[in-house]
């Protein structure tokens, strides 16, 4: 990536504020990760569905995350499909019907299921694994948590979820037409499970893990601020799901926009997000808010083209970032295997060649930016110099209170279907501290643009594919420069359709 025909002067600034703005928030070094649909989450432990041995294609693309930020991953294993599974203590195999084959019947997991986790467990995985709220017979979530127990251990425990998405349950046996309905038979759960399993204190739970992209009958606030939810302060994580395109058409572009994607976070995160930064159990003790289901409906799911797009690691990445400075504690992206609406997709199928898709390459990015410090704040900085921050955002990353990375996402459109050349505007990066010389720029991009597959997307001119396992590919394109710095102002290339992540 040249950058020897720079224009002396940039027309967008990006000021870094010398000191952390007040009420920044430290980012948890889980924060990016994946959650596993339970109907799959086989498929993905597995080499592939005939093969029962350790998937270590799963195992590296998780690794090569958390070992960016330095926190243990937090992954949860649920759904839809883990509140209307049933239980069988005497199955022998972990699920049935086998996924990935075409047998037919009632999905059913036994004592197997949940030990299947230890495949993954060279990732050094903290487990989220659910327990039904839909099932009424009290014997088999109290073996379901048994089962946890023995399977995931408690210290490879995050939490134990209990339902999901209740609060678009349509009513009848059992209830959750409203927050309390929900609390009570929630917490009768937790308090069975507790007994019967030998839970201890240091386990929490995890819930409502509401569906709050539609409209439903009680919010996460209701739960927390009006029902005895969290009376006993058992709760580890407040949980909850966004979806993005939900309800009508999204294009590429559409999802991609900054503007668009703060519009659609001020529906729900932001105001829930605000809530829980000054929310306290009745301990005393901080909830954390934790997105542990997202991902892209509509055109996401039922078109291809975007599920598949370089567009899909943009908008994943700016989300993602934005949702570090409003202090969430951790997402998830939602996988589903040989669906459209997955990260990775960890062996072939008769439908889906086995490949990394480009969503996880926003969870790299994102987890570059966080670092390791173990104290990272994050904040978003508007741009500077004209730029209206439409489809531009930047964001700055300090450790330890000084500032160390800042991130300039250039949500601008461009494909190659264009037929025009791609634009390659500069941004002056001011403010950096005077000891540095120099800067290096990583970029997050895709020769071919925005709506390209992930065979050509690299982050740092790196690339983590099925071929190799997982494992990073360097120097398959070079999209790292070096940048000098005068006057504690960087003059940064920042092509459209691209991230660049500056190092100070």
């Amino acid at each position: 990536m040249r950058i020897d025909r720079l224009a002396a002067r940039a027309a967008t600034t990006v000021s870094i504020p010398a000191t952390v703005p007040q009420g920044a928030f430290t980012v948890n070094p889980s924060f990016p990760g994946v959650s596993f649909e339970l109907s799959t989450f086989s498929l993905y432990a597995q080499t592939s569905p005939t093969d029962a041995s350790a998937n270590q294609y799963s195992i590296n693309l998780i690794s090569e995350v958390a070992k960016r930020t330095g926190g243990r991953p937090l992954i949860r294993v649920g759904g839809d499909t883990g509140d209307s599974v049933a239980w069988d203590a005497t199955q022998t195999a972990p699920i049935v019907p086998a996924p990935g084959t075409t047998a037919t019947g009632t999905l059913t997991i036994g004592p197997q299921f949940w030990p299947l986790t230890q495949l993954l467990s060279p990732a050094n995985v903290l487990w989220m694994p659910q327990i039904s709220y839909l099932d009424t017979k009290y014997t088999d979530a109290n073996e379901a948590a048994q089962s946890i127990m023995s399977g995931i251990g408690t210290a490879n425990l995050g939490a134990i979820e209990i339902g999901n998405e209740p609060n678009l349950y349509s009513g009848g046996d059992p209830t959750a037409a409203t927050a309390q309905d929900f609390a009570d038979r929630f917490q009768a759960i937790a308090a069975n499970i507790t007994e019967a399993a030998a839970i201890p204190r240091c386990v929490s739970f995890a819930g409502p893990d509401i569906g709050s992209e539609v409209t439903a009958a009680w919010s996460m606030q209701d739960i927390f601020e009006s029902s005895t939810f969290d009376a006993t302060g058992n709760i580890g994580y407040a949980t909850d799901h966004w979806y993005r395109c939900v309800g009508g058409p999204c294009t590429i572009p559409d999802l991609m926009s900054h503007a668009n994607m703060v519009a659609d976070t001020a529906k729900h995160i932001a105001p829930v997000a605000a809530f829980f930064s000054t929310y306290k159990d009745p301990q005393g003790r901080a909830v954390p808010y934790y997105l542990d289901e997202i991902n892209i409906q509509t055109g996401g799911t039922a078109n291809q083209t975007v599920a598949f797009s370089f567009g899909t690691a943009l908008y994943g990445t700016d989300f993602m970032l934005y949702l570090m400075s409003l202090g969430v504690s951790a997402v998830n992206w939602e996988q589903v295997y040989s669906s459209l609406q997955n990260v990775w997709q960890p062996s072939t199928s008769a439908t889906m060649a086995g490949q990394t898709k480009n969503i996880y390459y926003a969870l790299i990015t994102a987890a570059e930016f966080i670092g390791t410090s173990g104290s990272t704040k994050v904040v978003e900085v508007a741009p500077g110099g004209g730029n209206d921050g439409t489809t531009f955002s930047s964001y700055v990353a300090y450790d330890n209170d000084a500032p160390a990375r800042v991130a300039l996402v250039n949500l601008n459109y461009w494909d190659t279907s264009l037929g025009t050349s791609r634009p390659n505007p500069v941004v002056a990066v001011e403010g950096i501290p005077s000891s540095v010389s120099s800067v290096t720029v990583k970029y997050l991009t895709n020769p071919g643009g925005a709506a390209q597959d992930a065979d050509d997307t690299t982050f740092g001119g790196s690339q983590w594919t099925f071929a190799s396992l997982g494992a990073e590919v360097e120097n398959v394109q070079s999209t790292t420069v070096v940048v000098p710095v005068s006057g504690g102002v960087a003059q940064v290339p920042i092509p459209y359709s691209a991230v660049a992540i500056v190092y100070l």
